[in-house]
């Protein structure tokens, strides 16, 4: 039908409407894209707020400002980081189409001299890695470490030297970082030319800090992983190594500056949040993060002693002696019991150190009487949670660890599951339950590697 003249100021078209002429019709706010929601808890997770352990990417926070290759890169890790937080199957099938094309991309972009060599290149060969630690889709593949050893290549190509200012030399950290943990699960050597690329880095370090110390060990134990692997030597070679290695870790741990050391509480009657009487308190996350990490090493160093020292042998020191590694087995074990408290019992320990600071002496008898009331938690402290698991699954997988240490470990992880809502503390919980005999590296992949870091 075709209208003519002018309407009426209230014409069936707009009683239809329920409007008049001549009022303004409000527009309605779209929602933001999945795609925007991801970008936006990626880059407030991993690069401006809670760990900031991608910080470099800051200035490619809009998509207009990136090549094709890191921006498609950004967009899968965003959606696989967003589908791993609350668990959508949605934000997973769109984040490995992502990954599809941005692997495309950058494999086209590695064919240009020109674009071989930029950050962005670099940088989009380390989120395609970051991609696949998140989703876990190839580990135990041998293109696990396919990203990161390429990016390592793509160092090479372009030349240390070229890496000089601070932004720079935080991607080389993180590529460090990245590839020493790949190494690490993978029980490969690390190779040369990463530790060319930590010497280039130390130039610039001054003082050297205590993490970088820590890191050097690390790939000590990686090497060390990667030799019995191959078997080259005897039992008894690789027993002492796993000694002396031992005793270093354990002289950082006495050698500990101020800004690393943790203070004791102690508890008037025990709660069901702790398993001894005392907790830990620490001076924040990546602290406790940095000790739990020495202590779970030990503890690995130490299983393969008992393991491989039953047996009497003349040739080996009395430190070698199974007693001896079962003892150190239980105090690591126990001391990463004692760091849970502080971030996992949130209507006691945890809350009477936020209100109290460092000097709080908890009461078991105080802790009854908190109101337990729902709350939520935010990104920082499930981190908090989260880092916790793994050193809680190598201590609750040792067959030295104290007497009922294992069940109270499935127990807080299980707790952790339920009031954090964190579902792989229930997965770890269920494959401590079931005694399965699972490496380590293997719960370290499933936790999503380096992807969550303090």
């Amino acid at each position: 039908m075709v209208f003519r003249g002018k309407p009426s100021k209230a014409c069936q078209r707009c009683r239809d409407r329920r409007l008049k002429h001549g009022e303004a019709i409000e527009p309605r706010s779209l929602a933001p894209s999945l795609e925007l929601q991801a970008r936006d808890a990626f880059f407030a997770f991993h690069v401006t707020k809670v760990s900031r352990s991608w910080d470099f990417l800051e200035q490619f926070s809009d998509p207009i400002r990136s090549p094709e290759h890191l921006a498609l890169s950004i967009d899968a890790v965003s959606l696989a980081y967003l589908s791993h937080q609350v668990s959508s199957d949605v934000a997973l099938l769109i984040a490995t189409e992502k990954y599809v094309l941005a692997l495309r991309m950058t494999n086209k972009a590695l064919q240009s001299p020109e674009l071989a060599t930029k950050d962005t290149t670099l940088l989009a060969a380390l989120l395609l890695d970051l991609f696949e630690k998140i989703t876990n889709i190839t580990h135990g593949s041998g293109s696990w470490m396919g990203h990161v050893t390429g990016a390592l290549a793509l160092v090479k190509l372009r030349g240390l030297e070229k890496f000089q200012d601070p932004s720079a030399l935080r991607v080389l950290m993180r590529l460090s970082n990245n590839l020493i943990i790949s190494c690490c699960a993978a029980a490969r050597r690390v190779p040369l030319g990463l530790i060319e690329l930590r010497d280039h880095v130390a130039k610039y370090l001054e003082p050297k800090s205590l993490k970088w110390d820590l890191s050097t060990l690390i790939i000590s134990y990686t090497n060390l992983c990667s030799d019995i692997k191959s078997g080259n030597f005897s039992n008894d070679y690789y027993v002492e190594a796993s000694l002396e290695l031992d005793a270093r870790f354990e002289a950082i741990c006495l050698n500990a500056p101020a800004s690393w050391q943790y203070r004791t509480g102690y508890l008037d009657q025990k709660t069901e949040r702790c398993f001894t009487s005392h907790f830990d308190i620490y001076p924040g996350r990546h602290v406790a993060q940095a000790w739990n990490v020495i202590r779970l090493v030990r503890i690995l160093l130490n299983e393969y002693i008992l393991e491989n020292s039953r047996a009497p042998s003349k040739e080996l020191p009395d430190a070698c002696s199974p007693s001896v590694a079962r003892g150190k087995i239980a105090t690591l074990a126990l001391e990463i019991c004692a760091s849970v408290p502080q971030y996992v019992d949130c209507f006691g320990i945890a809350r009477g150190i936020l209100q109290m600071g460092e000097n709080f002496q908890h009461s078991g008898v105080l802790d009854m009487a908190v109101n337990k009331t729902a709350h939520v938690h935010t990104p920082a402290e499930n981190l908090a949670c989260y880092i916790l698991i793994f050193p809680l699954a190598v201590a609750g997988q040792s067959v030295a660890s104290p007497k009922g240490l294992k069940s109270w470990i499935i127990n807080e992880l299980r707790y952790m599951a339920n009031h954090f809502d964190i579902r792989n503390a229930e997965v770890v919980a269920r494959i401590l339950e079931g005694g399965a005999l699972t490496s380590p590296w293997d719960v370290y992949a499933l936790l999503g590697s380096y992807a969550f870091v303090a």
